[in-house]
Formats: C-alpha cells, structure tokens, sequence
C-alpha cells in the first residue's frame, strides 16, 4: 500500500493523533498540535526512550534546560553565524523554498522552473529579554547546546567519569523557510537527546562492544552513494561494518546499534530501518562522521535520528568564548 504524506496527515488528524494549528484561524504553517491519542503516544515513547537511555544505565545522566539562554551560547556554537539555509523563490510560480549550498542550480521546483537565489536566512527565532528592545535572546534550535554549556556542572555534581552521556528531551524552534512534509520538517518540535563523551584515545575502546559485534543493520555507506549504486544498503553486522572501515569507531558502532534497537523495541519493523551515511557535501564541518538512522515509510525514507561523531568541537568552542 502506498501512502502519501499528506494522506498519513489526514488519517493523524482524523483519528485525533496530530490536528494542525490554531486551524480554526487557518493554521499557521510548520506547527502541530497533538491530539488525545497523539499525546498519550508521545508519552509513552518519551518515557521508554529516558528508561531505555537514562533509567537503566549507569553511564547516563539528564537534565532539563531552558528554551531561552544566554546568546553567547549561540554565537559560540557557530549558529548565530551559521545556522542559515539557501532562501530561494521560483521564477516561474514564485513558491520560496530552502536549498543547501550544494542544490543551488541543480535542482528545479516541482512545476519546472528554475530557482533564484533571494538570500541566506538564519534559522533560529529571536526575541527579547525584558523590556528593552534590543537586548536580544533566541528559542533554541536543538536541545544539545545546553549539554555541553552545563558540562562542567554535570561532571562536579554527578562525579561521573569518562565515558558518559548527558540526555535531554525537549523542544526546539527552526524558523523554517518552507516548512513541509508534516510532522518532518517543523518549526517548532522535540528532541530525545544524547551526548555521549568519550576520550580521544578510546573511540575504539567500548567496553559493551560484544553486545553488538553480531547486530545486523541494513547499511548505506557514503560510497555506495557517491558510486551511485543502485541499492538501499547492505545487510551487514557491525563486526562488518567494522572491519570494513565502514564504521569508524567501535563507539559509533555500538550506538548506532542501540538507538535501532531501541526502535525496534516499540515494535516497528527491523526491516523497515537502515543507517545512512553522511557523504561528504553534507557533513557538517565539526563531524568526523555521521549517520542517520532511517525508516522505509510507504512515501519513502525517512531520518528519524542523527548520529554524529562530533569531535570536541563543541567543549573547545564554549571553552574559547
């Protein structure tokens, strides 16, 4: 059966998962509300997600961070001056939308014509602290940031020692240039969050790496995309995937596997997911490597999580500012 995504928005929305916002004053584009039967469901996942991940392990702690905080946060992160997408308007039937640096005269709007470039847009929604105008502060566009700002509180409170993770569940806020695809690309969302840190010297060093070495994941690496091949992954195992040099870090490999896992363990489908790598042009610059973990929709695949190796980068800059 195959099943459209704005199909799956009417069957949300009739059976009281997902309405669309203040509809009754027409909506407002990019955001959501969830209905009796939705927010019971996102409970539900959002406390196996902190059992699984915080509850039933020894190496994870959580915290709760604020929506609004300091702006340096942002400025030190890069997102003040980067987090910008590509704004682009059709010359033909001048529908904006949003294109990576790398789309920028390849790719045609859905009725044929070509796109012009109106401009970088940052992401990231403003607003003011107190009342003065001007003293400015931004709704958080990811959960992570706060993870590494409260580092150093984390580490002197819970005593912890590498490696260990810091988790959060939160919203976030994207001021998206054309928001679509339902709940798939929003302005305002939640995140189930992990930052996991592990000493340079044992990125290959995981102590749990036995408990996966025979996991076995359906893989699309960055070069059978670059070849071109005409495949949706591999099946392999881990130990695969590896020794292979395809999986970098036994680290990597083994979260990789617990996030699938832990989907699969709701009950979807093992054979519905994959992990995707990250070719280069879409890399951020900080990661060493990432991959999504993604989901074979009957509309097509699907990020549901992404998993970055994101160096230090994050800890250097907060340390620098």
């Amino acid at each position: 059966m195959t099943l459209s995504v704005e199909e799956m928005a009417v069957f949300c929305k009739k059976k009281g998962f997902v309405y669309p916002n203040s509809e009754i004053y027409g909506g407002l584009a990019g955001f959501w509300d969830y209905g009796p039967l939705g927010t019971e469901m996102k409970k539900n996942i959002k406390d196996q997600w902190w059992r699984f991940h915080v509850q039933n392990r020894e190496d994870v702690v959580g915290i709760d961070g604020t929506i609004i905080t300091h702006p340096k946060v942002w400025k030190a992160s890069g997102h003040v001056d980067s987090f910008t997408d590509v704004y682009v308007k059709c010359k033909k039937c001048k529908k904006p939308n949003k294109l990576d640096k790398s789309e920028v005269g390849k790719v045609k709007c859905e009725c044929g014509g070509d796109y012009e470039v109106v401009g970088d847009v940052n992401l990231m929604f403003r607003t003011n602290v107190g009342p003065v105008e001007g003293n400015t502060a931004y709704l958080r566009p990811e959960t992570a940031q706060l993870m590494f700002a409260d580092f150093k509180q984390v580490v002197d409170t819970s005593r912890l020692k590498l490696p260990f993770g810091i988790a959060q569940i939160g919203r976030a806020f994207r001021n998206e240039i054309s928001p679509r695809d339902f709940l798939f690309r929003c302005r305002e969302f939640e995140q189930m969050e992990i930052e996991y840190f592990i000493h340079p010297k044992d990125t290959n060093n995981c102590p749990y790496i036995k408990e996966i070495l025979n996991y076995k994941m359906l893989v699309l690496s960055a070069e059978m995309q670059e070849k071109k091949q005409k495949t949706e992954g591999k099946e392999m195992t881990m130990k695969q995937a590896l020794d292979k040099k395809i999986i970098k870090t036994q680290w990597h490999a083994y979260w990789l596997a617990m996030e699938h896992k832990w989907f699969v363990s709701l009950g979807a489908n093992a054979s519905n997911f994959r992990i995707r790598q990250h070719v280069a042009t879409e890399k951020s610059h900080y990661a060493l490597d990432t991959w999504d973990l993604e989901y074979k929709f009957p509309f097509g695949w699907k990020e549901l999580q992404g998993m970055a190796n994101r160096t230090d980068f994050d800890l250097q800059q907060h340390i620098k500012f």
